[in-house]
């Protein structure tokens, strides 16, 4: 299927003149235009939203652009939610998933367009595959949205659309954006408790007591970390009934402040439990790989380099960034759930650069998690290498401090994507070349057997960890 029926047939009707431009399989429309050669100015895109009573609408913008979502709320004086992907699959029959035509009449859908297409000489558009483009020249462009409603609904993107994502952001770029984020009233600032940790962490003097009436005072923390020490994977038998005791029989001072104050750090956020981006998946994440990090770091046998307990530290919080996009853009983050739900097999980082959103959050996330936890992190003064590991954990190429860390969580997610865990695409880690320097294959592969062995409990922990 080159093109929708419903959109051939619509086309044809309205006399609308179209060239067809067939091309191999490719989901990333970004990516598609740069091989193509087609500027994304020129690429029309639909975003679908209704109202809390069930008022539908297209917004066709074009690629290069986010939508203005204040603007059009206030052209059109109603409040819009984003689709889902059920409720957008319901309205798209004929087409498949993320190829949904920006055209909205076949499918009985009101719609509005932005002014900036029609300045141009020739506008390309998915038609229900995504194995097709077509594309108009102005004046069947003109004839395809005569009944349209016209207005400028849309900005340009502050970031290029591009699939380098080193090329799309340069060091000035990113520095802007730092900017403009330190300036959002909704920044969270750490919690009591994560910091109290770790000014306890730092202080040679701190006692397992200390350390225990501290995290006592956050009954929640107190109970997930009593489920930690009680966890089969440590293998303790006796009664356990104090955080000390958790402290000084089973767990240790470093591992249960690294414990507490992962979880603690995460209580500044304001996050949905569901989805492949929400709660439960994070806390799935962060915690296989916390384990497998620790693990790995044993096995490597090198404490004084890559030391187990901040590994673990690293592993827990390196994708702390989807908190605090969860957090800032609620909305937006939704629509970046349900694209994570629509291409599983697509890396999160990829999907951050293509998707659009609205307004001023278009350049955050584009940004991309990596950078915006790494930056939080580092503002709230956690140890190095647990920012910095948020911050490359996506660069194959970084060299810098703690590069040893990021090497170590980058090898955990290779590792853990072989067994469909964590957001990198399943489908390009099924099969892994080997390159790390750390640990031999087969040793990693073991040390991941165990750690997957231990699957339903820590399913069982990451599910209390969200609660």
């Amino acid at each position: 299927m080159d093109i929708a029926q419903s959109i051939e047939r619509y086309l044809q009707r309205k006399e609308v003149a179209f060239t067809v431009h067939t091309h191999q399989l490719e989901t990333s429309l970004s990516k598609l235009c740069q091989e193509m050669g087609i500027s994304p100015e020129q690429t029309a895109v639909p975003i679908l939203l209704r109202t809390e009573r069930q008022a539908y609408l297209m917004a066709v913008i074009p690629l290069s652009h986010s939508l203005d979502l204040d603007r059009l709320e206030a052209l059109l004086r109603r409040q819009f939610i984003y689709l889902d992907e059920a409720e957008i699959s319901a309205w798209f029959l004929d087409s498949q998933p993320g190829a949904e035509p920006p055209v909205s009449e076949p499918y009985n859908l009101p719609c509005i367009i932005d002014r900036s297409l029609f300045e141009l000489h020739r506008v390309y558009m998915r038609a229900g595959s995504h194995r097709s483009l077509i594309s108009v020249d102005n004046e069947n462009l003109k004839k395809l949205y005569q009944s349209y409603p016209k207005a400028v609904i849309s900005n340009p993107s502050v970031l290029p659309v591009a699939d380098d994502h080193a090329a799309a952001l340069d060091s000035t770029s990113i520095v802007a954006i730092f900017n403009a984020l330190d300036n959002l009233e909704r920044l969270p600032s750490i919690p009591a408790l994560a910091l109290r940790l770790l000014e306890q962490a730092s202080n040679s003097e701190t006692s397992a007591a200390d350390l225990a009436a501290t995290i006592e005072m956050d009954p929640s923390v107190t109970a997930q970390v009593m489920r930690y020490a009680g966890s089969p994977y440590f293998g303790y038998r006796g009664n356990l009934d104090s955080v000390q005791h958790a402290i000084t029989r089973v767990l240790g001072f470093e591992m249960v402040s690294n414990i507490a104050l992962g979880i603690a750090s995460s209580k500044a956020f304001d996050v949905p439990q569901d989805g492949p981006l929400g709660l439960k998946a994070f806390w799935k994440h962060g915690l296989y790989t916390a384990v497998l990090a620790q693990n790995l770091a044993r096995k490597i046998n090198q404490p004084s380099i890559i030391n187990p307990a901040r590994s673990y530290l690293c592993g827990l919080l390196h994708n702390f960034g989807v908190l605090l996009m969860g957090h800032l853009f609620p909305q937006e983050f939704r629509l970046l759930n349900h694209e994570v739900n629509r291409y599983p097999n697509r890396a999160l980082h990829d999907i951050e650069r293509d998707v659009v959103v609205a307004g001023d959050a278009q350049q955050f996330i584009r940004l991309g998690h990596d950078h915006m936890g790494g930056y939080l992190l580092e503002k709230w003064r956690l140890p190095e290498a647990v920012s910095v590991c948020a911050y490359y954990h996506h660069d194959a190429e970084y060299e810098g401090e703690s590069a040893q860390y990021v090497e170590l969580i980058q090898l955990c997610n290779q590792l853990l994507a072989t067994r469909g865990i964590g957001d990198t695409g399943t489908e390009k880690d099924t099969g892994l070349t080997w390159k790390s320097n750390l640990i031999s294959e087969a040793d990693a592969f073991s040390v991941l057997e165990k750690v997957m062995g231990l699957g339903p409990e820590l399913d069982n922990l990451a599910d209390n960890m969200a609660a």
